[in-house]
């Protein structure tokens, strides 16, 4: 068998959504990365089918948001049925919006987790720079190594991998990849925590349940709500409406064997007990299909790795945790572990940054499985054992409402630590934006061109870390010294390496000034032109500088109410390339900007 040897900066295990997210967020960075998958194609139908606020605002970061809105069902509605005690039928209790709050630009969609894969694999194709390799299968792994060979040292992990071809499935052309650092996304099932015999907090329980995609004929007047049905004597049922005519049902079977099957199989009965049971919980109404995409049957089990991190090697998405569908999120929880970690692995990988903010995957991630596992603890018994009476503690609509935030993924706020600087002088300069936070969004107005955008529309995940500048109203007395005498500290602070604007040729620090005057009142010529980014070669860019001017169209004048920001006094807010809030300070603290880069930068005059 011919065996050869390669080498990567991140070797990527598992093309499912955290690894493409990872993948796709690699693609911004000068490295080399692999991305390999035992499987033969993409997801083809069925899995996961939710994407919530928070995913959408990052696929939004890649430019991804229209293509997954314009395949996407809208999650909108959600309606609540209890039981008729005279009945015996099902009755509806009550319907509302699904996300009560405005907690998002975005609602939460429902698209299939195949769909959601192709639209990250185009993503990469158009990129370029990483592709995933099909029918590739990780056989041993070797742990950082002490060896004499140099490549030994940079490139530590060592992992002999095989394709799998030929319809006799034999493997052949074996390749030794060494890499500076791996991420293993390989499912509930990690052939890598096996490796590493990573310990999990395992939560047992006997439920089990079962899925089915079908395009629905029926008389339930709700088919095209989110709903969740308790019908009485153990029957519960939640109905999501899907794309392409899809309508999703989860059914709580009381007993029943771990079965995946990848299609309808009539010949065992699985699929007709399912089709049996939703009958008679949605009594007194017909269901019946002629189409079914999809449908298995599954016990619920919990488990949540300890360690996250061992050595080189991370762990993301369902080889982390594990857990119930019921509340949308793996999908979700999983994008945002690789999102969360790859831009601090390729920050180390380039030699700039200090790779103790590797120890922030454990310490930000973690938390939020934790949270999941009790959220789907609950929710799942809400289901099984609960009420659908408003006035209930424990029911469905009680359960989702609490944990509202957490189900968008808007409310993940990291702890403080060498990336999110908590400090008391932070906290008086703005009122509402929070540390560890991911930075709202609302709409602002070009200062040269009057265009309005979402300020999120300038976070774009490409890398670069933003100082966005709020000086306040410049006509206020005092306002605009105040702002011209932090120009000439940072432009100092920044020619004197102590604050980076850029490392290995490309930007590292961008700067976005948003004031609170009148548009027209200001002259940024004359005013602002120490914040124009000037390049040698292209001049000026005038693209920088913003207002949060109520008098343009539509909802524009919000930014500094909302951000909690006093016009008078301003303040500086540093957004991570994650989009969350590292660091908060005064109008006049570059000397504090450049102490909260200071922990964790390396050589930050290199160009």
């Amino acid at each position: 068998m011919a065996k050869r040897d390669s080498y990567t900066d991140l070797l990527i295990i598992g093309a499912g959504p955290a690894g493409l997210m990872a993948a796709c967020w690699a693609s911004q960075y000068a490295i080399t990365t692999r991305l390999i998958d035992l499987k033969s194609e993409r997801t083809a139908a069925g899995h996961a089918d939710g994407i919530n606020s928070r995913t959408m605002e990052i696929l939004d970061s890649f430019g991804l948001a229209d293509t997954v809105l314009r395949q996407a069902a809208g999650n909108m509605d959600a309606a609540y049925w209890g039981p008729n005690e005279k009945t015996g039928n099902i009755r509806r209790i009550k319907h509302q919006p699904s996300q009560t709050q405005e907690l998002s630009r975005f609602d939460q969609m429902l698209l299939n987790q195949g769909a959601i894969e192709q639209i990250l694999i185009d993503y990469l194709v158009s990129k370029g720079r990483v592709h995933v390799e099909r029918e590739r299968k990780a056989e041993e792994l070797e742990l950082p190594c002490h060896s004499d060979k140099k490549s030994d040292e940079e490139y530590p992990v060592h992992v002999r991998v095989v394709s799998v071809n030929g319809d006799d499935g034999q493997p052949d052309n074996a390749e030794v990849i060494h890499a500076r650092y791996v991420i293993a996304c390989d499912g509930t099932r990690s052939w890598t925590s096996a490796q590493l015999k990573i310990d999990s907090d395992v939560w047992k329980t006997e439920s089990t349940w079962g899925v089915m995609d079908i395009v629905p004929e029926t008389d339930f007047p709700d088919i095209q709500r989110a709903c969740a049905i308790q019908a009485g004597d153990g029957l519960s049922m939640m109905v999501v409406p899907r794309e392409n005519n899809l309508v999703r049902f989860y059914l709580h079977l009381n007993g029943g064997e771990e079965r995946s099957p990848n299609g309808p199989d009539k010949s065992e009965g699985s699929l007709e007990d399912l089709m049996d049971m939703a009958e008679k919980t949605l009594k007194p109404y017909k269901l019946s299909y002629k189409y079914c995409d999809w449908w298995s049957i599954y016990p619920i089990g919990r488990r949540l790795i300890k360690q996250y991190r061992s050595d080189r090697i991370f762990f993301a998405g369902d080889a982390a945790h594990t857990h119930s569908p019921k509340g949308g999120q793996g999908l979700n929880i999983s994008m945002q572990d690789t999102y969360n970690l790859v831009w601090k692995v390729a920050a180390v990988i380039s030699g700039s940054v200090d790779p103790a903010i590797l120890e922030t995957y454990q310490s930000e991630r973690r938390p939020e499985a934790e949270q999941l596992m009790e959220f789907d603890t609950r929710l799942v018994y809400a289901y099984e054992e609960g009420s659908t009476e408003d006035d209930s503690e424990d029911g469905v609509e009680a359960v989702r409402d609490k944990y509202a935030g957490f189900m968008a993924g808007v409310a993940v706020t990291y702890p403080p630590s060498i990336l999110v600087d908590e400090s008391e002088s932070n906290a008086a300069v703005t009122r509402n934006v929070q540390l560890g936070k991911r930075l709202p969004s609302y709409l602002i107005v070009g200062q040269e061109d009057g265009s309005v955008v979402h300020l999120a529309k300038k976070l774009n995940s490409n890398g670069c870390w933003r100082l966005l500048i709020f000086p306040g109203d410049l006509h206020h007395p005092g306002v605009l010294d105040r702002l011209s005498v932090f120009a000439k500290d940072l432009s100092g602070r920044i020619n004197n390496h102590l604050i980076p604007q850029s490392t290995n040729n490309s930007e590292f620090l961008e700067t976005l000034l948003i004031h609170s005057s009148p548009r027209a009142s200001v002259n940024q010529s004359q005013h602002l032109g120490a914040f124009h980014q000037f390049d040698t070669e292209l001049g000026c860019d005038h693209t920088k500088v913003f207002v949060d001017d109520p008098s343009c169209d539509g909802d524009t004048g919000q930014a500094y109410e909302q951000y909690g920001i006093d016009k008078q006094r301003g303040c500086l807010i540093v957004c991570r390339p994650d989009q969350h809030v590292g660091w908060i300070g005064a109008i006049e603290d570059a000397e504090g900007l450049e102490k909260y880069f200071s922990k964790f930068l390396f050589n930050k005059g290199r160009t």
